[in-house]
């Protein structure tokens, strides 16, 4: 028998002569047989080729790949079946049927799908306009689509698709109901109505507000009471805003948003009330306070006493013009527009509950150590140890014989509570001990008789006041 030599791309016909799960073997008439596994068989490919190919059956495919050693023809159905579905397409060129077909990929001039297993391209020129704006969301998606060409040349196919006959008639019927709803709800809209509509188009003097199926014009004079530049400034598109429609001629509604807002501080006293906290702005300094901008163009008093509880505090000497301060509101009269703030209103005042003396001994915790003595706190309030009342006896460095924290005993020397003064002393404790003790001493010394020379010799002069009268008696 002779064999006419296969080569890659050659299509064949053979018999199948063999079935296994995965692969088939086809007698083809060459050297040996051809191979076509499940997944060269069909898209999808089939879960096994026992049951679904039989011994005997013709079987037409194209040589993918010839080895030697061992010598292997392996073959495959795909081209085939593409050629075939290739076919059908182009059918669809004459007939003009709109099939549905899977968007594959993005590209510059518009996009791939895939249909029936072959790349159709859809230009964006051939595409609605909405879903060109919106193309870097069609990967993946099913669109109606009409073949207009396929064409072959050698092994280049060329299959092109449309979407004009598709979105000009959806255009057509969505334009119908667009005008007929457009109208039924411009007739349920008044002047003076108050509605919520999005922002659909920003203009430099104007915005349009889109509502359901209505637009009006939103001029930037109509905005807000505020002096705005830019209406993209305050609205943004997709934005949904409240305007009351302040005319209407026709099919036309000039809104306003600013008809339906306060005053600044209308506003701003609505929202707030005495006792609140409000963050604001310095705006002014002035020899009496500062003035802060706590809203958009709503302005309010810190007086320089209500600064701090603290009298030595000198608030304004370490803000400056912008900084921000959090403040509390302690009046409010909206008649004259008048808003007073406080600082220390949002401050504990520490020494409200101090209750200590001049000449009182009392405990106080180290908080810091310097050269020129120590910080301590005393019932809640801060106070000072000068380095000379640190202790009765001479010291070298402060931080040798104190630490953070330690808990000493001192007595006050100087308070005042107007000026948020404390000043104590230890030395003066330590002089005070001694003294005690000195004269506690004393009091001991004192209680004590102090002998005599007879006290001393009394005994010796009992002794000889015997002798003396045993020999008068002799």
């Amino acid at each position: 028998m002779e064999f006419k030599l296969l080569k890659v791309g050659q299509i064949v016909e053979g018999t199948v002569i063999k079935v296994e799960e995965n692969t088939i073997y086809l007698d083809i008439q060459d050297r040996t047989e051809g191979k076509i596994h499940l997944d060269n068989y069909d898209r999808p490919a089939p879960e096994t080729f026992i049951g679904f190919v039989k011994e005997g059956q013709k079987v037409k495919a194209k040589v993918q790949k010839i080895t030697d050693e061992p010598t292997q023809i392996l073959l495959s159905r795909l081209p085939l079946l593409i050629e075939e579905k290739f076919e059908k397409i182009k059918d669809l060129v004459d007939s003009g049927e709109t099939v549905k077909a899977k968007v594959k990929q993005i590209v510059d001039k518009g996009i791939v799908l895939n249909y029936m297993d072959n790349e159709v391209f859809l230009p964006y020129s051939l595409l609605d306009f909405d879903l060109v704006k919106e193309k870097e969301t069609l990967k993946g998606k099913i669109l109606e689509i009409q073949i207009i060409e396929a064409t072959q040349r050698g092994r280049s196919k060329r299959i092109v698709a449309s979407r004009k006959v598709i979105f000009e008639r959806e255009r057509q019927e969505a334009y119908e109901k667009r005008i007929q709803a457009r109208q039924e709800e411009l007739e349920q809209i008044n002047t003076g109505d108050v509605v919520t509509g999005v922002v659909d188009k920003i203009e430099p003097h104007a915005a349009t507000i889109r509502f359901d199926h209505v637009v009006g014009l939103l001029r930037i004079s109509q905005v807000s009471h505020y002096r705005i530049e830019k209406i993209d400034d305050v609205l943004t598109l997709g934005q949904e805003i409240q305007v009351k429609v302040i005319k209407k001629e026709g099919n036309r509604l000039d809104l306003s948003m600013k008809a339906l807002e306060k005053t600044p501080y209308e506003a701003f006293y609505h929202d707030h009330k005495i006792g609140d906290t409000v963050t604001g702005t310095v705006f002014q300094k002035l020899p009496f306070g500062i003035i802060v901008e706590v809203a958009k163009d709503v302005r309010g008093l810190l007086h320089k006493n209500e600064f701090s509880w603290n009298p030595n505090d000198n608030f304004d000497s370490y803000v400056k013009i912008g900084d921000e301060v959090s403040l509390s509101i302690i009046q409010m009269d909206l008649k004259k527009e008048r808003i007073a703030l406080s600082r220390k209103a949002l401050e504990d005042n520490p020494w409200k509950n101090v209750s200590i003396k001049r000449g009182d001994v009392v405990k106080a915790t180290v908080k810091s150590i310097s050269k020129d003595g120590l910080k301590v706190e005393v019932q809640g309030v801060e106070g000072d140890i000068p380095f000379n009342e640190l202790s009765n006896e001479r010291i070298g460095k402060v931080e040798d014989y104190f630490a953070e924290g330690d808990e000493v005993q001192a007595v006050v020397i100087d308070v005042n509570r107007d000026q948020w003064f404390v000043r104590m002393s230890i030395r003066r404790v330590l002089e005070k001990a001694e003294r005690a003790t000195f004269e506690q001493y004393l009091e001991d010394e004192e209680s004590t008789d102090n002998p005599t020379i007879g006290d001393l010799f009394a005994d010796e002069l009992e002794d000889d006041g015997k002798k003396k009268k045993k020999n008068s008696k002799k």
